[in-house]
């Protein structure tokens, strides 16, 4: 179809908004979405002809119901006079997917830049993704997309696809240093491959799952909860769609990292792995999340060249390219190195876990904090604040006991796949320190000891905080437990009153056995 007979369509079905990309007309009524394919060919995607465009249409909708049902609704055709009409009807030229339409300001993507996402709906999202990769199976028609061959043309095909930016968007040497890293560690880890292919790991999932394609709406009944419409996946090409689970998990992950929310990150990882028992996806992770940040860098470098682009849409374009090379870079040096278990422990309002957090994202790996356990593990949403007595509540001996126990032993599990893993909790107790040694391995540990002076601490307490529900009280009853640590050795004491970088600085010069 042309821009005209679009415009006459849109005018005959009262859309009140048409939305345009490179690829396809959206033509929103407020009720309906309707998406129509332009006739265009970029070699990766071609719907030059009437028949491909129904095609794809009917493979959009075929697929896009793997995990929204409810808004995908059918596949329409299009008469020479700018009608709908049944898609095998002899009259249709053209073709549209007949979508419900969801409100814009209920992108994920929006929301998060808000600040609005609650771990609530990330698990929501993650149960959802892991029950999708659960039922999806490995055939021999996708098993070859995890093949080494495969992820290294793919690789290759970046490379020489970001050619021309080099010294634009990505510096040489940052070109260089993620060349030379992904090339060792395809040379290096070449049995990892393999052995997610036996596994049957690879699959044909959404392809491109990250927030801007995400809806979080609240029509839930019980009020709750957002639901979630997870939507657009590729059609188009299966070498896009196709691909390990770990990939199209690191993706996610990275978009929330981007985004600042490696708190979110987190708890969807540890959730979905839970959910699904794939533990070995963690030792590829960080290589996905390295090629998922490269491809958004790459995408966002040619739109940067795109004809009738405006400059402030240039601008935006060759800010978010830099800062998504960026990050491809700082996954990139994190492929190799030894793993550690960073213990950040202390009594409550010590800064603990805002220390954790701030160092978690420095360090690639994943972060378990008893506060959220604690309460995932009681079925209670994390972000739901329950304040109880000491030793009463959700923070009964039992439960505190469970709570432990049960990150101990993700940690474990989690460790074994050579990530960093990062643990966040007063361990008070000293039988839980023995446990977390006798699992993990005494030299395996660095343990962070945080503190502040007692006035500082009770002033925190006093204000709500993001996941604790620790107390004045509760933090009186706990202190005297931290006046002896001789049963650790080595313990690196923050004082939190300080500035946190000098703090975090200080952590990555003793973690690394340097002053």
């Amino acid at each position: 179809m042309t821009r005209r007979e679009i415009l006459s369509l849109a005018e005959k079905i009262g859309a009140k908004k048409i939305c345009e990309t490179h690829t396809s007309w959206v033509l929103l009524t407020g009720r309906f979405a309707y998406k129509i394919k332009k006739p265009v060919n970029f070699g990766f995607l071609d719907y030059t002809s009437q028949k491909k465009r129904r095609r794809f249409c009917l493979e959009e909708l075929r697929l896009n119901r793997r995990l929204s049902p409810e808004i995908y609704l059918d596949v329409l055709g299009i008469t020479q006079d700018q009608r709908f009409v049944p898609k095998d009807s002899p009259q249709a030229i053209d073709y549209a997917v007949k979508m419900k339409e969801l409100p814009q300001e209920s992108l994920m993507s929006s929301i998060l830049k808000k600040g609005k996402v609650l771990p609530s709906s990330v698990k929501e999202i993650a149960r959802i993704i892991a029950d999708f990769h659960n039922r999806v199976r490995q055939t021999k028609r996708t098993e070859r997309y995890g093949s080494l061959k495969i992820v290294r043309f793919n690789w290759e095909e970046n490379f020489s696809q970001t050619k021309d930016f080099i010294g634009k968007t990505i510096s040489l040497s940052r070109y260089q240093m993620i060349k030379e890293n992904i090339n060792r560690f395809l040379s290096e880890k070449k049995d990892l491959f393999e052995q997610r292919i036996r596994e049957k790991r690879i699959k044909f999932c959404h392809g491109d799952l990250h927030s801007g394609n995400i809806f979080l709406t609240d029509d839930k009944p019980d009020g709750k909860a957002r639901k979630v419409y997870i939507f657009d996946c590729i059609e188009f090409n299966p070498r896009f769609a196709c691909s390990d689970t770990a990939s199209e998990v690191a993706f996610f992950l990275m978009d929330l990292e981007f985004h600042n929310r490696t708190d979110l990150a987190d708890y969807f990882l540890d959730t979905y792995l839970q959910l699904t028992k794939d533990f070995t996806l963690l030792s590829l992770l960080t290589f996905y999340k390295c090629y998922r940040a490269y491809v958004r860098g790459k995408v966002s470098s040619f739109k940067m060249v795109e004809e009738g682009i405006e400059e402030k849409e240039k601008a935006d374009a060759f800010k978010l390219a830099r800062r998504y090379f960026l990050r491809s870079e700082r996954y990139a040096r994190s492929l190799f190195g030894a793993k550690k278990v960073f213990i950040f422990f202390g009594p409550p309002g010590s800064g603990k876990t805002f220390l954790a957090e701030r160092f978690r994202k420095r360090k690639e790996g994943i972060l378990l904090a008893t506060d959220v356990l604690r309460k995932d593990l009681l079925s209670i949403p994390v972000e739901k604040h329950l304040p109880a007595e000491f030793g009463k509540g959700i923070y009964r001996k039992e439960i505190t006991r469970r709570t432990y126990l049960t990150m101990i032993k993700r940690a474990q599990v989690y460790y074994a796949q050579k990530v960093n893993v990062l643990l966040d909790g007063t361990f008070a107790n000293p039988d839980y320190r023995r446990l977390v040694k006798r699992a993990l391995g005494s030299n395996n540990l660095i343990w962070i000891f945080c503190w502040a002076p007692k006035r500082m601490i009770l002033e925190r307490l006093k204000r709500e905080r993001k996941y604790s529900d620790a107390h004045p009280e509760i933090y009186l009853r706990m202190a005297k437990r931290f006046q002896s640590l001789k049963d650790l050795g080595k313990v690196i004491r923050l004082n939190t009153r300080l500035k946190p970088e000098d703090n975090l600085r200080r952590l990555e010069l003793e973690s690394k056995g340097e002053r």
